[in-house]
C-alpha cells in the first residue's frame, strides 16, 4: 500500500457499475479523490447514483478514456477479464491496481472494528439493518451495502465511529485473485446468515464454496469480537462446530437451542413483532427469514455497546432496502412489489412473508431466471416447487440461454408440470409483452400483488407494468 489514496488522488474504476463497485467510488468520492470508471451499461439504480456522484462513466473499455483520465490507480473489478483493453493498458504501464475488495482493505479497514455480513441469502438487509442501528445510536459508522437503504438513500457512508459495516460477498474478488472477496475484509465480528450452493460459474461444488466460508471464520480474532450464526441453518453450525474456533461465537434463530433464541413471532398486515433475549421488537416489514436478519443485526450492536431500547426503537424505524419488498407503486387497489430474490429459497421466503401482509390480494409472481445459478439446473428441483406461494407465476425465458449447453440449462417445462401437479399455476417463457397483456386480465378481476423477482433490470417491466395499469 505504497500509494495514498487521499483528496485529489484520480482514480478510475473498470466496472463501475456494479452495486459495490460503485458503492466504493462513491466512499473515494466522500474522501476526496477524483473519480471516473467504465462499464458496458449504467442501468439504474446505479447508474442514477454515479450520475447524482458526478462521476463521469465512459460505455466501453475504451483505452483512450482511461489514457485521457490519467489515474493514479486503478480499481478493476470482477466482471473484468484479463483480456480487457484497459486492464491490459493498466498494466503494461504499470499504473498502481487492486480488486474492489483489497481497495477496501487497504484504504478503509485497516483500524476500524469491521462487521462482515456473509452467507448465501440476508446478507443485504442484515448489512441495512446494522449500519441503521448504529447510526440510529449516534455511532456514525462507515458502511458498504450492496443495496440502497431507504433510510440513507445511498448505499455507502464514511462515518466519525469506529465501526465499518459491510456485505461480504463469497463471488471471487478478481482475475487475479479467485479467493472469495470476504476474505480481504478484516471481520472484527463476523455476522454468518445461511449457507447453500450458489455462483455455479465459479464454485464448482458446494465443498468449492464452503472451503471459502471455513477460511472466514478463521479471521475472527481470538482475543476480541465475535463470529454470531444463524443456527437455523444446520450447515453451518455443523461447519463451525468442524472448525473448532477459539474465538467467541454467538448462535441465534427460532431454533431453541440457541443462544438467543427468536420467539413470540407474528406476522401480520402490519409488519412482524417477535422477542429476543426478553426485549420485544417490531418492524413493518414480514418474513421469519427477516426476523433472522434482524436478530443478528440486533445482537451485532449490542456487542458495539447499544442497549437493547434503543435497538427497539431503532428497528421499528428502519424502512428496509431498495429492491427487498420494495412498493414501486400502487394503481388503484394492485400493488406492484420489486424483489431481488433469485435463489429459490429466497423467492420461496418472500412469497410466504407477502402472503402474510397482503392477505387479501392475489400474488402474481414474474421471475427472470437470469443469475449464473438461477440459468442453471443445478437448482432444478428447488425451484419445481419455489413459487408454490403464489397464485399465478410467469417465467420469462432463461436469460442469454443460447450461451448454455441444453442439458445444462434449467427446465421451465419441469417447473410447469411439477407446480401444475399440485394444482399451481406456471406459465412461461413468455415475453414481457404476454406477461402483461395475461397480468391486466387477472388484474380485471380481483386486487393483485404483482411481485417481480429478478436480480437484473428485467428489461424494465416494472415501469411498462405500472403504465399499463394506469391505462387499464
Amino acid at each position: 500500500m505504497a500509494l495514498e489514496l487521499k483528496a485529489g488522488t484520480k482514480v478510475y474504476f473498470l466496472a463501475i457499475c456494479g452495486t459495490g463497485m460503485s458503492a466504493l467510488a462513491g466512499l473515494l468520492k466522500e474522501r476526496g479523490c477524483i473519480v471516473a470508471g467504465s462499464d458496458v451499461a449504467a442501468y439504474p439504480p446505479v447508474g442514477d447514483l454515479l450520475k447524482a456522484l458526478q462521476i463521469p462513466v465512459c460505455l466501453s473499455y475504451d483505452v483512450e478514456d482511461l489514457k485521457k483520465f490519467a489515474p493514479d490507480y486503478v480499481v478493476i473489478g470482477n466482471f473484468i477479464r484479463r483480456d480487457n483493453p484497459q486492464a491490459q493498458y493498466v498494466m503494461e504501464k504499470k499504473i498502481p491496481y487492486g480488486s474492489f475488495p483489497s481497495t477496501l482493505e487497504d484504504y478503509f479497514l485497516q483500524k476500524t472494528d469491521n462487521f462482515v455480513v456473509v452467507g448465501t441469502h440476508g446478507k443485504t438487509t442484515t448489512t441495512a439493518t446494522l449500519s441503521h442501528l448504529l447510526t440510529f445510536a449516534g455511532l456514525d459508522p462507515s458502511f458498504l451495502i450492496g443495496g440502497v437503504p431507504i433510510n440513507f438513500e445511498k448505499s455507502f457512508h464514511v462515518g466519525r465511529g469506529k465501526d465499518f459495516v459491510m456485505e461480504g460477498d463469497e463471488y471471487d474478488t478478481a482475475f487475479f485473485d479467485k479467493e472469495s472477496k470476504f476474505l480481504h475484509y478484516r471481520p472484527t465480528f463476523g455476522l454468518f446468515m445461511s449457507m447453500e450452493f450458489d455462483h455455479a460459474d465459479i464454485f464448482a461444488n458446494s465443498e468449492a464454496m464452503e472451503k471459502m466460508f471455513r477460511k472466514f471464520v478463521h479471521l475472527i480474532p481470538k482475543d476480541r469480537g465475535a463470529l454470531i450464526y444463524c443456527r437455523d441453518w444446520k450447515r453451518v453450525g455443523e461447519l463451525i462446530a468442524e472448525e473448532k474456533l477459539s474465538s467467541k461465537a454467538i448462535s441465534f434463530g427460532f431454533d431453541p437451542s440457541s443462544t438467543y433464541a427468536i420467539q413470540n413471532y407474528s406476522d401480520n398486515a402490519s409488519g412482524m413483532e417477535f422477542e429476543l433475549d426478553g426485549t420485544v421488537y417490531k418492524n413493518s416489514m414480514t418474513g421469519k427469514f427477516n426476523a433472522q436478519n434482524f436478530a443478528a443485526a440486533i445482537l451485532a450492536a449490542r456487542e458495539a455497546g447499544v442497549s437493547a431500547k434503543v435497538l427497539a426503537e431503532a428497528l421499528q424505524n428502519f424502512k428496509g432496502v431498495k429492491r427487498r419488498q420494495e412498493v414501486r407503486a400502487q394503481v388503484g387497489k394492485h400493488l406492484v412489489i420489486d424483489d431481488f430474490a433469485h435463489h429459490p429459497t429466497a423467492v420461496r421466503e418472500v412469497l410466504r412473508g407477502l402472503r402474510a401482509k397482503y392477505p387479501q390480494h392475489k400474488i402474481v409472481v414474474f421471475f427472470e431466471p437470469r443469475s449464473n445459478t438461477s440459468r442453471r439446473k443445478i437448482l432444478q428441483s428447488e425451484f419445481e416447487t419455489a413459487f408454490d406461494g403464489a397464485d399465478q407465476t410467469f417465467l420469462a425465458p432463461v436469460f442469454k440461454e443460447e450461451a448454455l449447453p441444453e442439458n445444462d440449462r434449467l427446465d421451465i417445462s419441469k417447473i410447469k408440470s411439477s407446480h401444475a401437479s399440485r394444482g399451481k399455476s406456471v406459465d412461461g417463457p413468455l415475453s414481457q409483452d404476454e406477461m402483461i397483456a395475461k397480468s391486466l386480465k387477472l388484474a380485471s378481476s380481483s386486487p393483485c400483488l404483482f411481485v417481480v423477482l429478478s436480480n437484473g433490470s428485467f428489461n424494465g417491466l416494472h415501469e411498462s407494468l405500472i403504465s399499463s395499469l394506469k391505462l387499464q
